[in-house]
């Protein structure tokens, strides 16, 4: 009699019961959205769905559709006889008429009313699922607590949805460049503040009993040639901006589950990627979850399990492959015994396995949650005169589709179906009458005209052009000209998945506020903001820049013919912007409020720092409200390295905190850093690598914002001390250097200059252990190999003695 699996302890016996067949089975997806169960196991299907916005109700459609195609009729015998690929035609036929069934065949309506009846019995006591804000916005709240808080009642809703894993929370691929058609999903620009806020959406999906998905692993950055493009991405930019938010997540959030991407990195795809999936998430980072392809992004399953790939998405897919190279030898079973365990583990702490924590859905605790997101994330870009906060007597006037229907959460697996949505127009009526509220019409005694514009963003297609929609550009020129002729205040709202192009109207406009994609809250978050029940506190997670040719990436974007190179490096946002000197629009961290604050008394713990002790420092520094209403700043830390081996950006975020504070209030801040928060990835030495030197603390309110500076100096063990892996054109350029090693070989009439010197000039990367071995240890050949050892041993212990951070007089450029 087979062992069932009840836990952790039985899944070895589990494994050992399995065929061949249901072991290959159990690791390819059965249907869309589910995994293949084995009854006889003790093993239950597992549901797969997105997402981060809320619950994908289409990708639900799907699932019903496909399950209802096999259950259509009562003859069991038809049913069998339907090839598995029967499914996925019924998809394709009826999904474009969901909201048109008279058009379908009749078994098509039939297929589509069973796919109603469950989707209606899914839903907890018949209520909608929320819709809550995507990645850019909880990115521009700058605030854990409100990620963590949105991620709950999405984990609850999951939880009570009956889905077991909930795909893209978070997303964190980078914001490389605005044009991406998926830019809303992803956090930021900046991998501190990715990691910073990624990880509290993973313990608030967790925390409700819901395995999180973190995904696109790793740097899937456009939709443009997805499926396979070769991304040619410096290995010093992936562990620095494209990995460290995978890395939080695994580290710091525990995330169970990891997709992998459709793109390839270096030549690799990365569902293949044994690299990236074994030796940097499992072995350098310690993941102990499962890797679930993204949908269709396993090309070849058998190299998939080989590389670290644990489940493959979606079915219905044959599992032969799999079997077939297990049975001829190029597969090993023990790697699929390996896949099974690793996705075993996560299914015990499963609700399919575990049970359900919820049954109903706390719709007031969802909308508070996304409407906290608002009020936390929306930017303030400009406030000319304090045009803002509106009086709630003016009379005024909207104009734009998207005031009466926001985008919410973009297209593609990041959009939601919900009935719980709200309006800018209609809440606005809410709050002060409706008597004082027109729609496209500017009247005589038209106060304020408040302009709504989008830009769209979704999966599948990356945006033309940095532009807003051009019905709504036509629409914004126009209003703008009409509004100036009466005198009104202008009023922008963007409602958009990325920068947008405003350079030919931002002087013509008197306030522009960003909600980004807001989620189902959107509507009143916004009108209590413009008529100042709430005061904006929102900082910029990306930089806006005034013209698209100003990107790090222009040039660079999307590629062609399957090919892109990440030519910028790890000059990515406001990295290459200061680096470059270029004026953004808006720099990164940017965002005004209705008050004031000042930042003051910098105050450094120590002026020397010993990375060597494992410790940390602390800056304190004060804030204060100086305005007239409470509200809230985000202190930003930046650091500065002023000499460094490795090129590094002018300034990198390293710490931030957000505080709330009544007018005339102060309050101390006080941010922990360590050796860590120094540190870059030489690709060399292939490690991370904190050098020793004076660094800068900068503070501010934006990257462009810098208000107080300290300096330190760090001090310990120096991972570019002079040695044997030394090249030469540094080695041999240093006169200090110079010294050591010909006084260690003057008694052999030795002078390393003489030795070197054309090698110096034709070859100066060449490492000092190579000239030593090629050059030096010939002219010792009356010397035993152990002499030769013993001289190098004394030269490498003075070399290593020299001070390299203190370039005084060193240079014999310089002498």
């Amino acid at each position: 009699m087979s062992r069932k699996l009840t836990d952790k302890e039985s899944i070895p016996a589990v494994i050992n019961d399995m065929t061949l067949e249901e072991k290959a089975s159990l690791i390819t997806g059965m249907s869309v959205f589910r995994t293949c169960g084995i009854e006889h196991l003790g093993i239950p299907p597992v549901l797969l769905l997105d997402g981060g916005t809320g619950i994908n109700f289409m990708q639900l459609y799907q699932e019903f559709i496909y399950q209802a195609t096999y259950k259509i009729n009562d003859n069991e015998e038809e049913n069998s006889n339907k090839s598995d690929l029967e499914g996925l035609y019924s998809i394709g036929r009826i999904l474009p008429y969901i909201g048109n069934p008279s058009k379908l065949s009749q078994e098509d309506q039939q297929i589509l009313t069973m796919a109603n009846s469950e989707l209606n019995s899914m839903k907890p006591e018949g209520k909608e699922p929320g819709c809550f804000p995507p990645g850019m916005l909880l990115g521009a709240t700058w605030d854990p607590e409100t990620v963590y808080v949105c991620a709950k009642a999405l984990g609850k809703e999951a939880n009570a949805y009956k889905i077991d894993v909930l795909l893209g929370t978070p997303n964190v691929n980078l914001h490389r460049d605005p044009l991406n058609g998926r830019l809303f999903e992803g956090y930021s620009e900046d991998p501190c503040l990715v990691a910073k806020l990624a990880p509290q959406f993973v313990k608030g999906i967790q925390g409700q009993g819901v395995a999180a998905n973190v995904k696109h692993f790793a740097a899937n950055n456009q939709e443009t040639e997805r499926m396979g493009i070769n991304e040619h991405i410096p290995v010093r930019a992936l562990h620095e901006l494209y990995f460290p938010g995978f890395r939080a997540c695994v580290q710091e959030g525990g995330v169970k589950t990891v997709m992998s991407a459709y793109n390839k990195i270096n030549g690799k795809a990365c569902t293949e990627n044994e690299w990236l999936l074994t030796e940097v998430l499992r072995n350098q980072w310690g993941f102990d979850g499962f890797v679930v392809s993204d949908w269709g992004a396993a090309y070849d399953q058998v190299e998939a399990a080989k590389a670290g790939n644990d489940l493959v998405m979606p079915g219905p897919r044959s599992a032969q492959p799999l079997i077939d190279a297990v049975k001829a030898g190029r597969l090993s079973e023990s790697v699929l015994d390996k896949c099974i365990e690793n996705f075993l583990e996560i299914l015990i702490e499963m609700p399919v396995m575990k049970g359900r924590k919820y049954t109903d859905i706390d719709t007031d605790f969802s909308k508070r949650a996304a409407y906290k997101a608002v009020a936390e994330g929306a930017v303030l870009l400009k406030n000319k005169g304090e045009v803002l906060p509106l009086n709630k007597s003016s009379k005024v006037s909207f104009f734009g589709k998207n005031s009466r229907k926001f985008i919410e959460s973009g297209g593609g697996s990041a959009e939601v179906w919900t009935d719980l949505s709200s309006n800018l127009y209609d809440s606005t009526i809410e709050k002060i009458g409706s008597q004082l509220v027109s729609f496209e019409e500017i009247n005589i005694d038209t106060e304020a005209v408040i302009i709504t514009v989008g830009a769209k963003g979704q999966e599948g297609s990356d945006r033309p052009d940095m532009d807003i929609d051009l019905a709504d550009r036509e629409m914004l020129l126009r209003v703008i000209g009409e509004a100036k002729a009466s005198c009104s205040k202008i009023v922008v709202v963007l409602n958009i998945s990325g920068p947008v192009g405003m350079m030919d109207w931002i002087n013509d406009v008197d306030a522009v506020l960003c909600v980004f994609f807001p989620g189902m809250e959107g509507g009143h978050a916004a009108a209590d903001i413009l008529f100042g029940d709430l005061n904006p506190s929102g900082k910029l997670p990306l930089t806006f820049p005034k013209y698209y040719r100003d990107c790090p990436t222009y040039g660079n974007f999307p590629g062609e013919n399957g090919e892109v190179w990440y030519g910028e490096g790890i000059y990515v946002g406001y990295r290459y912007y200061d680096f470059k000197g270029i004026e953004p629009l808006f720099p990164f961290g940017y965002g005004l409020s209705y008050t004031s604050f000042e930042i003051s008394d910098i105050n450094l713990e120590s002026s020397i720092f010993d990375m060597d002790k494992g410790k940390k420092f602390n800056v304190k520094v004060k804030v204060k409200n100086t305005g007239k209403m409470a509200g809230k700043e985000v202190v930003q830390l930046y650091i500065e390295a002023e000499k460094s081996m490795l090129k590094k950006p002018p300034k990198e975020l390293k710490a931030f905190k957000k505080i709330a504070l009544k007018p005339g209030e102060e309050k101390e801040i006080i941010f922990e850093l360590g050796k860590d928060d120094l540190a870059s990835f030489d690709t060399g030495l292939n490690q991370w690598t904190a050098e020793p030197g004076y660094y800068k603390i900068l503070i501010g309110n934006s990257s462009r914002n810098i208000t107080l500076e300290g300096r330190f100096k760090a001090v310990g063990e120096n991972p570019y001390s002079y040695g044997l892996d030394s090249i030469i054109g540094r080695l041999f350029n240093d006169i200090r250097a110079v010294d050591v090693i010909r006084k260690q070989l003057a008694e052999y009439n030795i002078d390393p200059m003489d030795i070197v010197s054309n090698d110096m000039i034709f070859f100066p990367s060449t490492k000092f252990s190579e000239i030593w071995e090629k050059s030096f240890v010939p002219l010792l050949k009356n010397k035993t190999t152990m002499e030769i050892e013993i001289i190098i041993d004394q030269i490498c212990k003075e070399l290593k003695g020299i001070d390299v951070t203190d370039d005084t007089n060193k240079l014999l450029s310089n002498n």
